[in-house]
């Protein structure tokens, strides 16, 4: 009985889902506050995306939730409206805890999301306090942040236990004080190991509070979380509205493999990105830290500058290369998946170890994840220089493209090894042509003939780029990171907006590139690269993604504090907008299939 009843929930909860989904509601029909919605119209978000127009009413309501789209749908704001409009009404002076605790997996998303609460709290003139911890604080600095205490607390789970274990946040006044607990990225809190601390918090979370879980994807670990924490949850599965889970992977996302030996992945990246098979800007996929710097020495050599980001940087490096990047300042970024990265399962514990090997693998950040939750910009092409070791990875990855409804391209590199992930990947996503468009096909414009052409120079180069070289490499570049985020931790706190200080797409390489490589001449090209080239430059300036990005408009003078030395036009450059569910006019161009 019990059984049938369960099911029956379920059942209308989907059926009113899908019913809401298909209305056309304005934000104000939804009951979002009116200085909220001003808020929003000033971010230039004038509608509510399809999970938003469904969760924020039941959260409003006070239901529990659990809310599972795609990655750029607009989750984020659809738990941030609500929290804030409760807070707005019931602002307790006296409370000996935050009201609210927004937990992530990510120092990254810690970053983000409490910049965008930070955001509407402004635009709304509203007297709210709101806290971002990590577990890289001191006791001292963790109570001064809590001294208030904030109105919302930002923070990682390990964070959180480690408020609990110092005695800086009281089991009782969370009990007495905490109304709203949101999980976001529910299905990684688990897998980035966090499954203790949220156990250990867990019996503190009175019975009353409204409790949310916020995902990509469902998973055991999202099951087992739903269990722990929520009570008789709403269960919003956009994917699966009418049978068919197609959005996983958003429909404008196009999905190409190209079958390639892993000794030759250099030389197909290389193929791909110097015959201007795809548009810019590039996101490329590692599962190894020697391997993107490997990349990226070898990519230089043909003119063709890129940055590495991996848990190994600093947090305020990291923080700026993604600003940089999302700025336009360069093109393309080779980021290391820690969720796949073996450096990460290897990494010996505190006291064990060898001396070298503890120098650069207890760097690795374990609040680092560069596939979920971090908000990039215009990126067009995903290319997964190796392949991700299950469908969740893959999934997670393509989301960092086709964000907000926008179109995009993914590029899988895929070996003999790889093949069996490659079948898991078309099983989910459905590879038959009566399933819809959502499909992963072959790379049609990289030629045989095109890739034969380029073999001899890639091969000489990739020679000369040892493991040696980049070993030396890795260290320079983290020697200046370290150096940097230095002189930039005082300075971005009073000028966030100052992205011009640095590049961190600058040469590694001890020589300079030879000349003769960074063209290609046309006579190694055949006549389908050619073509192929042609309608993709066409496609991209249909797009408007042809603009032409420089760096600095003036150098520093020899001698001068680069602090001083920044250029004003940066943040003009700056994308404007930048929300998670902005569905401006820009999405009516042309898919890029249907210029081919």
């Amino acid at each position: 009985m019990a059984a049938t009843t369960t099911k029956n929930i379920l059942k209308e909860t989907v059926q009113r889902y899908e019913e809401d989904a298909s209305d056309d509601k304005s934000f104000e029909e939804l009951g979002v506050d009116a200085r909220l919605i001003r808020a929003l119209l000033k971010k230039g978000i004038d509608k509510p995306t399809p999970i938003q127009r469904v969760a924020i009413p039941l959260i409003l309501e006070g239901k529990d939730v659990v809310a599972r789209a795609k990655t750029g749908s607009g989750k984020t704001f659809a738990y941030l409206l609500p929290m804030l409009q409760k807070l707005f009404a019931n602002v307790d002076h006296k409370k000996q805890a935050p009201n609210a605790f927004v937990l992530v997996p990510t120092r990254e998303l810690c970053q983000q999301v409490y910049t965008e609460v930070v955001s509407l709290i402004e635009l709304c003139r509203v007297q709210l306090k709101v806290a971002q911890l990590n577990s890289n604080m001191q006791a001292s600095d963790l109570r001064a942040a809590l001294t208030g205490p904030p109105d919302i607390l930002i923070s990682t789970p390990a964070c959180l236990a480690k408020c609990l274990f110092d005695g800086v946040l009281q089991p009782a006044s969370i009990n007495a004080t905490l109304e709203t607990l949101i999980l976001d990225e529910a299905d990684l809190l688990l897998s980035y190991g966090y499954e203790n601390d949220i156990k250990s918090f867990t019996p503190h979370v009175p019975r009353s509070c409204q409790c949310l879980l916020m995902s990509a994807t469902s998973s055991t670990d999202v099951d087992k979380l739903k269990k722990l924490i929520l009570h008789n949850p709403f269960i919003l599965t956009l994917p699966e509205v009418g049978n068919n889970k197609d959005d996983v992977i958003p429909k404008n996302v196009q999905q190409f493999w190209i079958l390639c030996p892993a000794n030759d992945k250099l030389l197909y990246t290389l193929a791909v990105l110097k015959l201007e098979l795809v548009q810019k800007k590039v996101l490329i996929f590692t599962n190894d830290i020697d391997m993107s710097f490997r990349l990226k020495l070898f990519l230089e050599k043909f003119g063709i500058k890129s940055a590495v980001l991996n848990a190994e940087l600093p947090q305020n490096s990291r923080l700026h290369i993604l600003e940089e990047f999302n700025a336009g300042l360069f093109d393309y970024l080779i980021a290391t998946d820690v969720s796949q990265s073996k450096e990460k399962d290897e990494a010996p514990k505190e006291g064990k170890g060898s001396r070298k090997s503890r120098k650069h693998k207890l760097k690795l950040d374990s609040e680092f994840g560069v596939v979920r939750g971090i908000d990039f910009k215009n990126v067009f092409t995903v290319i997964n220089f190796d392949m991700p070791q299950s469908v969740a990875g893959y999934v997670h990855r393509i989301g960092r493209t086709g964000r907000a409804y926008s179109s995009g391209a993914s590029i899988s590199l895929v070996s003999t090894d790889e093949m069996e992930t490659l079948e898991e990947v078309k099983a989910f996503v459905g590879d038959d042509e009566n399933k819809g468009s959502n499909t992963i096909v072959e790379f049609p414009f990289l030629t045989k003939n095109a890739v034969e052409s380029l073999r001899y120079r890639a091969e000489d180069i990739g020679k000369s780029v040892t493991k040696i070289a980049v070993r030396e490499s890795r260290a320079q570049d983290l020697r200046n990171e370290i150096l940097n985020s230095e002189k930039l931790k005082a300075h971005f706190e009073s000028n966030p907006r100052d992205l011009d200080l640095l590049k961190h797409d600058k040469v590694l390489s001890k020589n300079a590139p030879p000349s003769h490589l960074r063209d290609v001449p046309n006579y190694l090209l055949d006549k389908t690269t050619q073509e192929a080239r042609k309608m993709v430059k066409l496609a991209s300036d249909a797009m408007g993604n042809n603009n032409h990005r420089k760096g600095f408009k003036k150098k520093p003078k020899t001698g001068g504090d680069p602090l001083k030395a920044i250029s004003a036009a940066v943040s003009k450059r700056s994308h404007k907008g930048g929300s998670h569910n902005n569905s401006g006019g820009r999405h009516k161009h042309k898919r890029l299939t249907d210029l081919f």
